[in-house]
Order: C-alpha cells, then structure tokens, then sequence
C-alpha cells in the first residue's frame, strides 16, 4: 500500500510542493512554525552555526547564538571546541489559559545547550523545569478541564538529550532524545507552549546540493507535553483525553514511526517543495506533499499559491483505531489550497481542504495524525488555534485569516474563521485572534494573548472556547 501511495504522489510532484506547516509564508508575519523553524543560511540547511536541535535559534534573544568563526574555531583546542564553542539558551514562561471556564496557570524554565565540534561529534540536551510547584492546588483535577496543551502537569526532565554529527555541510545525524522541526506532521515547538514534544530515535539529513534537503527519521517514544519521559502513547490515547474523541484505545500505543521526506527550494525560494512518506505503526501509511510558488510584484507588494495533497492508508494487522470500535478501515485523501497576498503590514490568506474517504472508515474517511492530534499543529492550510480536520471528520473546510503587522514588525495582529462542514458534523465554525508582541527595548521578551471560540464542537451542539495570556523571555 505504501508503495503506491508514493508512486501516486511521486507523479504528482511536479506541481505539489513545499509550504511552512499551516500557512503559506507571509513576508513580514512570522507564525508559530516559522518561528520554530531553524535558520536556513544561503549554503543550505546543514552548517555548523544551524543548531536544528534548538527550538529557539532564530528568535529574538537577550543572549543570542553563539557562532565562531572558522578561522577562530580551527585555532582553538579540543577543550575549547568542546567547553566554549558551542551555545545555550535559557527560556523562561508563564501563562494563563481559561478552558472553557476553567482557569489554568503554569510556569516554566528550559535550559539548551550544546558544545562545540570535535571530529564532527557534538552533545547537547534540553532540561526542562515546568510547574514544579502548586500545580494540583492551582489547576483543575478533571483531565478534560485542563490545558494539557500548555501544560499544566508537573513536567521536571531531560526533553533532548542527543549525539549529533555532522560531515561538511552535507551530512547530519541527531539520535538520542530529539526534536524533529522540519517535518509537517511531527509536532515540535509552538510559541504558546511552555516547552516542546520531543522523541526517542534517530534523524538524519542529507544536502545533495541543488537546493535539495533528503530528511529520515526513526523513532520508538514520543515525549508529549506534560509528560515525564518517553512512552508510546499518542494523542489518541485517553491518557491524554482532551476532547480526544478515542478514549477506549486506552494505553494501546505505537510501537515506532518510520518517515523519509525530500524537500527542494529554487534560488531565492520562489519556488519549492516537499514530499514526505509516513508509517505510523498500528496506525495509518501516509504519503504527504505540498508546495509553494511566490510572486513578488515589488518591495511591498507579493502573492503566494500553495497547494497540499495526502493519500492516507493502513498500517499493521491490529490497527489500533479500528480494533477498538473507531470505523472499519484507514482510508483517506485530502487536498487543499491557499492563496496569499501581503501589502506592506496587511496580509491576507484564503484557504480550502477537502478530506474524503470511505463512510465506514475511521472518522468517515478522515486523517489520523498520532502526534499532531489535539494539538492543532497539522500542516493543513485551514487548521484553527484550537481545532482543525484532523480532529473532526471528512468533509470540507474554508479558511480566511488577514494579518497586520505594526511597530517595526514587534507587533503582530492575526485574526482568522474557519468554517467547517464535516461528515460527522454537517456545520461548525471557529473563530480565532492571536496577539504578539515582541519588546524591542528588551531583546528576547514576549507578550502572547489569544482568544479562540468553536461553534457546534459535538454532534449536541455544544460550543468550546479557550483564552490565554503568556509572557516569556529567551536569553
């Protein structure tokens, strides 16, 4: 089945292509993926300055990224490389979130550090520090009511901790405890989170040249938000149920996740795209691909078309959704398409998908995603701050969000609604606005507010809304 998915999606490529996660990239609004993503400099994606284990290189800091210079790091001695040549951030958060009703508090601290280069080989890790204190009196005991997405669960343990070599600017290896940031159905780092999910395995890069970027990861354990350690659960797991709708899976968990993705980019990133291969163990084959073509017309003038596509299958004999009452099969197919334009501080997207499959299947022919699931964190052009397709059913979605950008680009407006009309739920909309704002007198301080609201969330026709509040600082 694998095999013909990607034979399916392989002829296809010529016109589907690369897109950042959820949106097509507008020039001057840097959305939470973006953010998250490491720096690309113009010798590709593999260099040693390109911490890709960091989730905070690229974002305004007080302390920076340290990089030396090649003439200064041939000069310095082992002990140098290995003590002072490589780089740490500290980020700091705390936020309040109101589900629903609910009021939810919690606080954080993340240390990243990694040492320089010797013979290729570098170590790093990232400890987390979240709610160590006062989390059970201040937060609420019934697991629906709580912001898991935040989290709010007492969270004191090594996030990353990894072994990384690097050959030239070609080749890379991270294995260890790891994040994984340039693939778009792994959840990593969201600005409004307090710290990142990270796995256990191995990922590997490879820069041929050409603008092409070759990407392979295994993993056996997923570190999700909140929890302590690695464990094969996934969000469908009722360990974490918030409004997951697959409680009776239980502690039923996936064994590894094998993926293989190729991404390629035109000088000056015009153009571009990506295509990626999943098999989610006892769950769903996947087969991905999505694409960007922008237009600038001048300095402040620009459009951008991105269109997506994905052929989703099973995977395994005992597929877990299906063994425990949740359709028949895992069969489903999406497409989706965006259109952008960006005028000096405005911005505008539209955006469209359609997911269709089988009535008997799971979720009526919808997508399974074991660690974007709840998180909203899918690539789909229409996916909302609190809900997306992924966790509702087949059907159709429309998406409309403008942007303004103000203030030397420190502030940043993002309103957006999305309209959904699902198999399961015939009509439902959302309603959403985020606000940043980044101190330029104080490098590196943050402020996040967000507001989102869900119209007929079940099949009763119960709402859902969630607002937060959120200052952090990275040094």
């Amino acid at each position: 089945m694998t095999k013909k998915i990607l034979a399916v999606l392989l002829s296809a490529s010529t016109f589907l292509a690369y897109a950042d996660e959820q949106q097509v990239e507008q020039v001057l609004v840097q959305d939470k993926e973006i953010e998250s993503q490491p720096e690309t400099a113009d010798t590709g994606y593999i260099f040693r300055g390109n911490y890709i284990q960091n989730p905070y290189i690229g974002m305004p800091s007080g302390g920076g990224t340290q990089n030396i210079s090649e003439s200064e790091f041939t000069r310095d001695n082992v002990a140098q490389k290995w003590f002072t040549d490589g780089t740490w951030n500290v980020f700091g958060a705390a936020s309040y979130v109101n589900q629903n009703g609910a009021n939810n508090y919690g606080y954080a601290v993340n240390i990243f550090g990694q040492t320089g280069q010797v013979a290729g080989f570098s170590f790093g890790g990232l400890m987390t520090i979240a709610n160590p204190f006062f989390s059970s009196q201040w937060n609420p005991a019934e697991a629906e009511n709580q912001a898991q997405g935040l989290p709010v669960a007492q969270q004191v343990t090594p996030q990353e901790l990894f072994a990384e070599y690097q050959y030239s600017d070609i080749i890379q290896a991270d294995a260890g405890w790891i994040g994984i940031s340039n693939s778009p159905w792994m959840t990593y780092y969201q600005n409004n989170a307090l710290n990142m999910v990270t796995y256990q395995g191995a990922l590997v890069n490879v820069n041929p040249g050409g603008g092409w970027l070759l990407t392979g990861f295994a993993i056996n354990g997923a570190q999700l938000l909140g929890e302590q350690g690695f464990s094969q659960q996934t969000m469908y797991n009722s360990g974490f149920d918030n409004g997951t709708g697959t409680g009776n899976i239980g502690d039923a968990g996936s064994p590894h996740t094998i993926a293989a993705g190729a991404s390629w980019n035109s000088p000056g990133q015009m153009l571009g795209f990506r295509l990626w291969g999943y098999a989610f163990a006892d769950y769903a084959n996947m087969a991905y691909a999505d694409t960007t073509i922008k237009l600038p017309v001048n300095d402040d003038l620009g459009f951008t078309i991105g269109a997506q596509g994905a052929i989703q299958g099973e995977n395994g004999e005992g597929n877990i959704l299906n063994n425990n009452g949740y359709g028949n099969s895992v069969n489903s197919n999406m497409v989706g398409l965006q259109l952008g334009f960006n005028y000096s501080i405005f911005g505008l997207q539209l955006a469209y998908n359609n997911i269709w499959g089988p009535s008997d299947g799971y979720e009526a022919g919808g997508l399974v995603s074991p660690y974007t699931y709840q998180y909203a964190t899918d690539p789909l052009y229409t996916t909302g701050w609190i809900q997306g397709m992924v966790e509702r059913s087949s059907g159709q979605a429309y998406k409309i969000a403008p942007s303004l950008t103000l203030l030397d680009n420190n502030l940043v407006i993002s309103p957006s609604y999305q309209y959904y009309a699902t198999t399961l739920i015939p009509a439902s909309s959302e309603y959403d606005i985020q606000v940043s704002y980044s101190v330029p007198q104080v490098k590196g301080l943050t402020f996040f507010g967000g507001y989102g609201y869900v119209t007929d969330a079940d099949p009763d026709g119960n709402g859902v809304y969630q607002a937060q509040l959120m200052v952090s600082y990275l040094y």
